[in-house]
């Protein structure tokens, strides 16, 4: 009889301990999920199948030093899908950031996919960011400089800021000289600025009051008298209807080469881009026109031009005019854009056009 007791109570703590012993691992499971759970909760498991194409990738949105990217910053891609399901999409980590985008696929074929960036730039310059789906591609990026620059025209201090084309890699001025702001729109007459005649100083000739996005008044006047040196003794616009069209006569070819070149008129460190740098800048626009040229990352807006026969403002609203540095025979290159086209050409040095800056 004793035996049969002890039996029963071994038969009790056994059942007790396995229960005790069951909800111990249940807890256990709860607090420590498996391997595979913490896979899916960091992000889909990739069922789906195919390529990313090469060409098309584009970075959105401006990266600056110390500032956290948001919603602006992303990375639009092109995939080829062979095989529909869930996809988990991610860069390499670089500089202090990255792009990544998790969902599925429904349907096969090419389609775009926008990846967000995250994380906070931390130096400027260009980084290589690698990227696989099927197939694997690099792409680079810039982080700029998120301090003011301050610069001096028209007695009024400007405030620039850098921003990047990332396609081209180059550092510009974020609006044209004189500008107040930087563009919100193609015709946004506070972003027009200054029309500088070529080579010549910011000496108050290229200051402009913008009422509108039609209508300028030039602050200074005009005269026909050309300058010998490269410093004029006035701030008047040099008008003129005599070969070779400059107002420096002997003109002077060494104008504008560079950051250290005589009369530079943009901050320290940065310089008038040249010609080759604009064709580069218009080969990445989407169109070769003004909406092409207000897309892109560098917002370039329509400020038109002053003509040099008689100093009267052209063309605001309607198309944009860029010198560039390079002198070409007896005239300088210019960027034009309007709403049909987009090119560089040579115009007579008289001209007043828009400058924006490049970094050295």
């Amino acid at each position: 009889m004793k035996t049969k007791k002890i039996l029963n109570l071994g038969l009790i703590l056994a059942f007790i301990f396995s229960i005790t012993f069951s909800g111990c691992q249940k807890d256990v499971e709860k607090g420590q999920p498996s391997p595979e759970k913490v896979q899916l909760n960091s992000g889909l498991k990739s069922t789906a199948t195919g390529s990313i194409v090469t060409t098309g990738i584009v970075v959105n949105g401006d990266y600056r030093t110390g500032v956290a990217l948001t919603a602006s910053n992303s990375l639009t891609i092109k995939v080829t899908v062979t095989a529909i399901g869930t996809f988990n999409i991610t860069t390499n980590t670089v500089n202090g950031y990255y792009f990544s985008k998790s969902g599925s696929f429904t349907t096969t074929g090419t389609q775009a996919l926008t990846l967000p960036a995250t994380g906070t730039p931390v130096a400027g310059g260009v980084s290589t960011f690698t990227i696989t789906f099927g197939t694997t591609t690099s792409f680079t990026a810039v982080a700029v400089s998120n301090l003011p620059i301050i610069l001096s025209s028209c007695n009024t201090s400007y405030t620039y800021y850098e921003v990047a084309n990332h396609k081209t890699q180059k550092v510009w001025l974020d609006r044209n000289l004189g500008a107040t702001q930087a563009a919100i729109s193609a015709n946004d007459y506070l972003a027009y600025g200054s029309l500088y005649q070529w080579g010549r100083l910011a000496d108050n000739h290229q200051c402009i009051t913008w009422a509108s996005s039609m209508f300028g008044t030039s602050v200074n006047g005009v005269t026909s008298i050309t300058s010998a040196t490269n410093t004029p003794a006035n701030s008047l616009f040099v008008k003129t209807m005599a070969s070779p069209w400059d107002w420096r006569v002997p003109q002077n070819n060494s104008l504008w080469q560079g950051v250290t070149g005589i009369n530079n008129p943009c901050p320290a460190g940065f310089r008038v881009p040249t010609s080759a740098e604009f064709t580069a800048e218009i080969a990445t626009w989407t169109t070769k026109n003004t909406a092409g040229a207000f897309g892109s990352s560098l917002k370039w807006v329509t400020a038109g031009y002053r003509d040099f026969p008689d100093g009267q403002i052209y063309g605001p609203g309607t198309e944009g005019d860029y010198w560039s540095s390079t002198a070409s025979s007896t005239k300088a290159t210019i960027m034009m854009f309007s709403a049909s086209l987009a090119y560089t050409a040579d115009d007579y040095r008289a001209a007043g056009f828009s400058v924006r800056c490049i970094k050295n």
